[in-house]
């Protein structure tokens, strides 16, 4: 079973380091983080200095070489573009929380107003909040995203749309979509998260 899942790692200061797999695969395979686990189970773990574990070679490296742009672990798993990505997004699991609570406030076909006719049914077309979630946080870009879930191009189009309007600081876009204000924040700074991270560009 593949899933995206962030683990948190102490240093002082709580960071999030987003791990995600070889560009063929879309997520993480748990395997490979359950061996890292285990590890630190066992004594094998890393020193909280150097935290992160290569999964592949089980090397120790410290967060700061972590997306730095030389790779450092065998496999150039720590300079994966999707790991590098996922890292400066809100964290997978809260994302799907996040679109949660929107589904369950206004229904199973809410979603549909941004990503469009595929979001139906609590977005099982799209593969269901999980695969979205995950796409919003490894895909670079609104482009990536689309491939990523094979939106169409009207869609796409809207949903950026919607991001510019939240980017120029248009809530009238927000409200016209049915976001109540007392959810205006929560949605505002979630896709202004994005934004802040490249996901237009």
């Amino acid at each position: 079973m593949v899933r995206v899942l962030c683990t948190s790692l102490a240093l002082g200061l709580a960071l999030t380091a987003c791990a995600a797999f070889p560009r063929a695969v879309m997520a993480i395979d748990l395997s490979r983080l359950y061996g890292h686990l285990s590890a630190k189970r066992t004594g094998g773990a890393c020193h909280p200095y150097e935290p992160f574990k290569c999964p592949e070679d089980g090397h120790c490296i410290s967060i700061q070489y972590l997306c730095d742009g030389a790779p450092d672990c065998h496999d150039g798993y720590d300079e994966d573009s999707r790991l590098c990505t996922a890292a400066k997004r809100p964290p997978v699991e809260e994302t799907a929380s996040f679109l949660q609570s929107l589904l369950a406030s206004h229904g199973p076909n809410y979603l549909e107003k941004l990503f469009g006719s595929k979001a139906r049914d609590a977005l099982e077309p799209l593969g269901g909040v999980q695969k979205v979630a995950i796409a919003l946080s490894e895909s670079q870009t609104i482009e990536d995203f689309g491939a990523a879930l094979h939106l169409m191009r009207s869609d796409l189009e809207h949903l950026r749309s919607v991001f510019m309007a939240v980017e120029n600081g248009d809530m009238g876009m927000l409200k016209s979509l049915g976001i109540k204000d007392s959810e205006l924040g929560d949605v505002k700074f979630f896709l202004e998260k994005l934004v802040n991270t490249g996901f237009l560009d």
